[in-house]
């Protein structure tokens, strides 16, 4: 693929009739078409106030998709928290979807939290704003550790692990977050399953942990694999930078794409591509557009927290209390939590719970006519 560019038409990039036939992304996150327009339009546009940043970035991961972003900007102008308006995005998003319109990236599923809302979008806005409420700004520029940020994030509601890891990448071409690029990474299902074709099913027996091992050994030894294999990687950028962690996540899915075709014999939860090439009619720039806050000086200095993978607390607030019962050891409660569907209403002790929230005990209790 070296050498390829707007000036040379895809089908003579490659000979081979995998890549020519299927779409694949770049081998640097942040070339993907959508990461490019996240960097350029996105985050290098508007105001550079940190709330104001960290705003767009979480509304553009919302969908992930350039064309909602385009909608809501030019039905509403510049996408600002100051002026955020949860019922005219709701108007604009209802149209388009009464259209046929897709308002959401077909590259990865978007888990949609549960806040009463029947459509996902709506659902998505309120976690948009339950982030912002609860100080993102501040503890995303406060964090010591990537790993902190990833904590943080994972505790809402719908955050799992790759969802997660995906908003961090993106919060990452700001000057938000100035950690080193190999600090953290997340192997998404992708990711797993590109390993496991490359190194064997039991390297997912082995855990999360020593996959992020293997991943941070083939950054350490990409040079190597190049020159054995004879191939030309010219790296990113003027500066040619090699392949961080992100990047080889984001590699070993595609590896794991690839391998459907070439070697089905070496299964995984997917055995087939479901969609073709076909070249974007847009024009995109030739010169890559690289995000400037990477040139922070804090961003060559490594800082990979201490203690292994992760273990993430999931944040729960209450959102009603629906009944009581005498338990085993006292009185319980039945509580729905915001953010999670009723199916995940769970009975809780009132010792917790008067600790916790005792005024939501006591508003129940008086609705029922209990002291």
């Amino acid at each position: 693929m070296t050498g390829a560019g707007p000036a040379r038409p895809f089908r003579i990039w490659t000979d081979d009739p995998i890549l020519r036939k299927y779409p694949f992304c770049n081998t640097f996150r942040v070339l993907d078409k959508t990461s490019q327009f996240l960097v350029r339009e996105v985050i290098e546009k508007g105001s550079q106030d940190p709330q104001e940043l960290v705003f767009r970035v979480i509304l553009f991961n919302t969908f992930t998709r350039i064309d909602t972003w385009k909608l809501l900007e030019r039905k509403l102008g510049p996408l600002t928290w100051a002026t955020y308006s949860r019922e005219k995005y709701k108007n604009v998003l209802h149209r388009a979807k009464s259209r046929g319109v897709i308002l959401y990236t077909g590259s990865f599923i978007k888990p949609a939290p549960s806040f009463s809302y029947a459509d996902n979008y709506m659902n998505h806005l309120c976690l948009l704003e339950v982030f912002m409420e609860n100080q993102i700004t501040a503890r995303l520029m406060n964090a010591e550790y990537l790993a902190d940020i990833f904590d943080f994030l994972a505790s809402f509601p719908s955050m799992g692990d790759f969802t997660t890891y995906q908003l961090i990448l993106n919060l990452s071409y700001t000057n938000i977050l100035n950690f080193h690029p190999n600090d953290f990474v997340v192997p998404g299902p992708g990711a797993s399953s590109g390993l496991g074709k490359m190194f064997g099913r039991k390297v997912k027996s082995a855990g999360r942990g020593f996959e992020i091992d293997i991943i941070r050994w083939l950054v350490k030894t990409q040079t190597q694999h190049f020159k054995r294999l004879g191939l030309e990687f010219s790296g990113l950028g003027p500066d040619e930078l090699p392949m961080d962690v992100a990047d080889v996540e984001h590699m070993l899915c595609e590896v794991d794409k690839y391998s459907r075709m070439a070697h089905p014999q070496y299964k995984g939860k997917r055995t087939e591509m479901r969609r073709v090439f076909e070249p974007s009619p847009a024009h995109y720039p030739a010169k890559p557009c690289l995000p400037k806050a990477w040139s922070h000086p804090d961003r060559q200095i490594p800082r990979i927290k201490p203690g292994g993978v992760p273990i993430v607390q999931k944040r729960y607030t209450i959102n009603r209390i629906a009944a009581r019962r005498e338990g085993e050891h006292g009185p319980e409660y039945l509580v729905y939590w915001f953010g999670y569907p009723d199916s995940d209403a769970t009975w809780e002790p009132e010792t917790l719970l008067m600790d916790d929230a005792p005024a939501a005990v006591n508003e129940y209790l008086a609705q029922h006519g209990r002291s």
